[in-house]
């Protein structure tokens, strides 16, 4: 059964086979052999690159062989070149032994140092003019290094002057690099690694076209076809039916093959030495070495856009994330569990949010679930900054339509501060301030986490860290008004160096955080929000800015409120918003900020630019206009350097 190979690959760039070792261990007679089909006993010490058209291998793919000097002057030569390489053959001389212990001694350890993870033929050179046999095979000599050097795929004889096996070393090096056993098979525990498995069941889901969790004679039919071009023969279910009920009885039974059968005939295959069959059916799926799907298969001209669009689900993948949220929450309680999570992405590599940013960016609850408010959240940040990484695990979870239909890329901001209007359902919201000024509170409030929860905090990290959720408008989700806010706590630089232009236009709405029993920490605020607004502006991406005094449960520091709502209406926002996160109480702060994103062009700083003016004009013209009370002269002082009031 499955007998058919063609080019998995999937690719007509040779190959580059690289072949390295000790010097006499047959590296160049080697190649010639293999090219010519003939002996050659007086040969160049160094070949150039030698060139083997697809009709030479089995599989169709050409492919590049190149020599290596065994000069220690050289040795930069071959570094590079093995850093190049798709699979390396590791040469050495049956004659004599040194040349083996070289391998575990020497080239096998630098290229772990060098990083090189591709697979590696161990090829013993046999010269023996005789044609009398090694007493010892080769498998014997190079077991131990093979058990220590995972990297070695195999190990092989080989005779110039025979041409004995000459070809096979350069077929099983390009065949190592098709149909790698690494990335599929536990070679220690005799078994299908997790990735392989997650791939296979998907596999095996999309073609169980009739949902009964089994595979009947026309569905494996079908998977026949699709992966070898030829449909199954009676004798063919005949015989595997009678090899599964002998060897492995759960996997058969009169309806067909199960889950279970279908992992283990697929670990058959390599047992028995047919690993290409098992890489063609996955290459069939997409799948590349890593067993993840191809970026071929990821429509990346979906979500192609200018800086300042983003790219949000449709209500189409939407609807069918609640619809998989609902069929994995087995018990309907609104939290999805550590291990449904598992059920549901166990067709995938791992989960997408094992990592930062999306470990702990979102609400749990407390046996370490989500709720399907986090949940949709989740997926609608992984959609906002990186669209890719979606539609790939859409197709895991068997997204039922053409990715084009899940995704969309929203308008560019200026036009939205055209029309003074927004539409965007995913807002990002950057979040600056001083050091203490309680961003990270707010972050964690805004994830259901407590007040003194510091298991978020950075100590003072320059990494940024997220927090999304759903703003909802009423008690109930509704896809069609409700909103996700992402908020984005931005740490400043050891340097003081700011975002760069491109980050910047992400945004959608700027918050500034400050104490407001700190008069300098609300000094440094506004500069941040001068020092944003004026790099935003140069750049052509301006956004609404919105001041947020928070520890509004401390006494506020003298003239606080007086002197920062005079500024911020001097420059065109809104009253700074008064937030306590130690009390709760936000101020409905974050459907302000939703707001300031759906009416663009309201709160955008009112910032003269630097490229029409000079620190020093601004700063006259900022000492002119604050000449009045003293609690104004204060204000706009810490507003020196970079604003004035824009003229009109």
């Amino acid at each position: 059964m499955w007998n058919g190979v063609g080019n998995s690959r999937g690719s007509s760039k040779p190959m580059r086979i690289v072949v390295v070792g000790e010097k006499g261990t047959g590296k160049s007679s080697l190649i010639l052999a293999a090219a010519r089909n003939t002996f050659h006993p007086n040969i160049a010490p160094l070949l150039p690159y030698t060139n083997l058209p697809s009709e030479f291998f089995p599989d169709r793919i050409p492919a590049t062989v190149i020599d290596t000097s065994s000069r220690l002057e050289d040795k930069g030569k071959v570094v590079k070149e093995v850093k190049q390489a798709d699979a390396i053959v590791l040469t050495f001389a049956f004659d004599r032994p040194e040349t083996l212990d070289r391998l575990s001694d020497h080239w096998l350890p630098l290229f772990r140092q060098l990083e090189v993870r591709v697979p590696i033929i161990v090829a013993g050179c046999n010269i023996d003019s005789n044609g009398a046999c090694n007493q010892i095979s080769i498998e014997q000599i190079t077991s131990p290094m093979m058990q220590q050097y995972r990297e070695v795929e195999t190990s092989i004889q080989w005779s110039a002057q025979r041409l004995n096996q000459v070809k096979n070393v350069l077929y099983y090096a390009q065949k190592a690099v098709i149909h790698p056993v690494g990335p599929v098979f536990n070679q220690e525990t005799n078994s299908l690694k997790p990735r392989c498995i997650a791939a296979l069941k998907r596999i095996y889901i999309l073609s169980d076209h009739d949902k009964d969790c089994l595979l009947n004679e026309d569905e494996l039919n079908m998977l026949q076809v699709k992966c070898f071009d030829i449909p199954l023969v009676p004798s063919e279910i005949k015989v595997m039916k009678e090899t599964m009920e002998k060897k492995f009885p759960p996997g058969i039974n009169e309806e067909g093959l199960t889950l279970d059968g279908f992992l283990f005939l697929n670990t058959r295959f390599i047992e028995e030495a047919r690993i290409q069959t098992l890489w063609t059916i996955l290459r069939k799926f997409g799948y590349n070495n890593d067993l993840r799907l191809a970026d071929d298969l990821i429509p990346y001209s979906l979500f192609k856009r200018q800086a300042d669009q983003s790219v949000e689900l449709t209500n189409i993948a939407l609807e069918f994330l609640w619809d998989v949220y609902e069929f994995f929450d087995n018990d309907s309680d609104n939290n999805l569990k550590p291990h449904e999570m598992g059920y549901l992405f166990e067709t995938a590599p791992e989960s997408p949010w094992k990592e930062a940013p999306y470990k702990d960016a979102s609400e749990e609850t407390k046996d370490g679930g989500v709720s399907l408010e986090a949940f949709l959240s989740l997926w609608s940040f992984m959609t906002l900054i990186d669209p890719a990484r979606t539609l790939e695990y859409l197709m895991y979870i068997r997204f039922p339509h053409h990715p084009s239909s899940a995704i969309r890329v929203t308008r560019k901001r200026v036009l939205d501060r055209k029309e003074k209007k927004s539409e965007r359902k995913v807002v990002q919201c950057f979040v600056f301030g001083p050091k203490n000024a309680g961003k990270s509170a707010l972050l964690n409030q805004f994830i259901g986490r407590s007040y003194d929860d510091d298991s978020n905090n950075n100590n003072g990290s320059t990494d940024e860290r997220y927090a999304v959720n759903i703003v909802k408008e009423s008690v109930m989700i509704n896809a069609n008004t409700d909103k996700t806010l992402v908020l984005k706590e931005v740490r400043i630089q050891e340097d003081g160096s700011m975002l760069s232009n491109e980050a910047l236009a992400a945004c959608d709405v700027a918050i500034f955080i400050y104490d407001s029993s700190d008069e300098s920490s609300w000094n440094r605020a506004i500069d941040l929000l001068a020092e944003v607004a004026t790099i935003a502006k140069d750049a052509g991406y301006v956004f609404p800015c919105l001041m947020v005094a928070a520890k509004s449960d401390l006494d506020s520091f003298e003239m606080a409120i007086q002197e920062s709502t005079r500024v911020t209406q001097d420059i065109g926002l809104d009253a700074p918003i008064p937030i306590s996160s130690k009390l709760g109480d936000f101020g409905n702060l974050f459907r302000k900020i939703l707001t300031a994103a759906e009416h663009p062009h309201l709160n955008i700083p009112e910032i003269e630019s630097k490229k029409k003016k000079s620190r020093k004009l601004i700063n006259k013209s900022l000492m002119a206009v604050s000449i009045g009370t003293a609690a104004l002269i204060a204000g706009m002082a810490s507003f020196h350097l970079y604003t004035a009031r824009k003229k009109s």
